[in-house]
């Protein structure tokens, strides 16, 4: 640890950061300057899980400061091991998550305190905006992919329905919880989702189960830097792939019967390809007869269909962010 606490913090904003350093200096000096205009008492914890360990040599740029940042080692490489260090690391009762590819709208942390102290929840998400490197695919000009909204007032809980689903994405990133009431094991984001994602649906999933509450705050936003290759169909088409995956093995995770729970998803997935791919022969043809760019309407169809298949296969959870690391070197 790095730097000397004088005072517990109120809140502590964990940042966990994988092979970012541009991004993740960014991203302190935001928070240091707009996350409270109202001036709650934070600190910031770096969870670094990069190999090299750059964030060390970053964090004791900032010792002095007004906001302590504090470094924690999390390794080997595994978001969920990531995500558990900085809990673990954190000195604070509510706990604050941010992606190390975002940046945020000043007050965002008096926000979402806001709305998690009047609210009564255990947990509250953000939203989140799209900022693309270069100018989106006309396929998807608004980066539908990276943002997450829904017109409801702050302090709406957010539903699950019964297979997991929620009008939101339901994800770590741009989030605060309750340490005491959320984050009651010493592990409790699972390492087996830590190379693929959805580590945190599996922990929402838990906690609704237990009956926790998670309230939203749209007035709060975080902005997520999304580069070049990330805006690519073929990696979006993986995402989306993997993204089935890691939704049916997070609900089959937390099934009372596990077994009906895969065979469930497993069927429903499969009649989602075969609709799939009924609708897209009237999407194919003229794409290929008038040589057509790839429509919106057409990328949104493979998209659903690569989500479907994900979901007959989710034993089998593809690493996406090892594959994501290596097409950024």
């Amino acid at each position: 640890m790095l730097a000397h606490v004088t005072k517990t913090p109120l809140i502590s904003i964990v940042i966990c950061t994988f092979n970012r350093p541009l991004s993740l200096t960014r991203l302190i000096d935001t928070c240091i300057v707009h996350a409270s205009p109202n001036g709650l008492r934070f600190e910031i914890v770096i969870a670094d899980n990069s190999p090299s360990g750059y964030g060390r040599d970053i964090v004791k740029r900032y010792e002095g400061q007004s906001v302590t940042v504090r470094y924690v080692s999390a390794q080997p490489a595994n978001i969920s091991i990531a995500r558990n260090q900085g809990i673990a690391a954190a000195q604070s009762d509510i706990i604050a998550f941010l992606d190390d590819d975002v940046t945020i709208e000043a007050g965002w942390l008096d926000r979402m305190y806001a709305t998690l102290d009047t609210s009564g929840a255990d947990c509250a998400l953000s939203a989140v905006s799209a900022r693309p490197a270069e100018k989106p695919p006309a396929w998807d000009e608004e980066c539908r992919q990276f943002v997450r909204s829904w017109p409801m007032p702050d302090g709406t809980p957010i539903p699950f329905e019964r297979g997991g689903g929620s009008p939101v994405t339901v994800s770590t990133n741009a989030s605060i919880w309750k340490r005491r009431k959320c984050f009651k094991d010493t592990a409790p984001f699972d390492p087996t989702f830590g190379k693929s994602g959805g580590e945190d649906l599996d922990l929402f999933l838990r906690l609704r189960r237990e009956g926790l509450c998670i309230a939203w705050c749209g007035s709060a936003v975080v902005f997520e830097w999304v580069p070049a290759n990330r805006m690519r169909f073929r990696y979006l088409f993986l995402r989306a792939f993997s993204g089935g995956q890691v939704f049916a093995a997070a609900v089959i995770h937390n099934a009372d019967h596990s077994r009906l729970s895969a065979l469930g998803l497993m069927l429903r997935g499969l009649l989602q390809c075969i609709g799939g791919c009924l609708l897209l022969l009237s999407h194919i043809v003229p794409y290929f007869m008038h040589g057509t760019r790839l429509t919106p309407a057409l990328a949104t169809l493979l998209l659903k269909m690569a989500g479907a298949a994900g979901k007959c296969f989710w034993f089998y959870k593809i690493p996406l962010y090892s594959i994501e690391a290596a097409s950024q070197r």
